[in-house]
């Protein structure tokens, strides 16, 4: 009963911390950490579900360093010891040499090789496939039946608060949307002048996606309104009027660019080609 008792408590405190936030970065990462806290795990990877492309992304970890998360981790369900625990629907626990399994999957710029075990489980929100997400320990260990439906049990409550974060996060991002064509709407409407509507284009553009740079390339190849600098990864967009490219909407930034902000650019590369 003693530990029926704790596993709940471990429970309670673990959905109460995850529940004080909608940011669905905090959500993670506070997921990592009671997850690896509870289980007294040396780690915990959480991996969320990108329906789009049909892989799990690693978005947070506890207990080890990953090394440039500008190249995230990531895999289809079926894939590494996690993947098979998303596909299949089930916990996978392999209580050592766990990276010897055939199904490992290794990363470049993931120390995983200094784990003995693994226990994955998948996130799922009414049968949806949310997630998944795995704890780690250097020395062997396996893991009781106790502790598995622990994990079920934290990963069953955790999906709802990541599908209301990232519903959250939905919803902000599209009030950033319109907060910035409406910027570039007023920009475009009020100027008396057409540099002054490009370089309010290329500003609200920099600051609708965190850019590092950007400018507008005119059909001739000149350069114009640029601002600020390049970065590791670029983005253009063509500027169409009356089916004929008069130029491109060039945006840099050091981290790649999501397809929802692709779409905001090329948004706004429709107001910059109609100014």
């Amino acid at each position: 009963m003693e530990g029926s008792e704790r596993h709940l408590r471990l429970l309670t405190e673990t959905i109460a911390t995850v529940n004080s936030t909608l940011d669905l970065g905090e959500v993670l990462e506070l997921i990592a950490h009671k997850v690896a806290e509870a289980l007294e795990a040396d780690a915990c990877f959480v991996y969320l579900y990108d329906e789009r492309a049909d892989e799990l992304v690693l978005r947070a970890s506890y207990g080890t360093r990953v090394e440039e998360m500008t190249r995230r981790p990531r895999m289809r369900p079926g894939e590494g010891i996690t993947g098979t625990a998303a596909a299949e629907r089930a916990p996978v626990m392999l209580p050592q040499n766990a990276h010897l399994d055939p199904r490992f999957k290794r990363f470049s710029n993931l120390p995983e090789d200094e784990y003995e075990s693994i226990l994955a489980v998948p996130v799922l929100a009414r049968e949806k496939l949310e997630g998944a997400l795995n704890v780690r320990t250097r020395r062997p260990r396996r893991f009781s039946d106790a502790e598995i439906d622990l994990l079920l049990a934290i990963a069953a409550q955790v999906a709802q608060t990541i599908e209301h974060a990232k519903l959250y996060a939905d919803a902000q991002r599209r009030v950033h949307e319109l907060e910035a064509l409406a910027r570039i709407s007023e920009a475009v409407s009020e100027s008396l002048y057409l540099e002054e509507s490009l370089e309010a284009i290329v500003k609200t553009t920099m600051d609708a996606v965190g850019a590092t740079g950007a400018a507008l390339v005119l059909e001739d190849g000149k350069i114009a309104w640029p601002e600020g600098r390049a970065g590791r990864h670029v983005v253009r967009l063509p500027l169409r009027w009356k089916r004929r490219q008069i130029g491109e909407l060039v945006c840099d930034r050091d981290a790649p660019f999501t397809d929802e902000e692709r779409a905001l650019l090329a948004s706004i590369a429709h107001h910059a080609a109609v100014a």
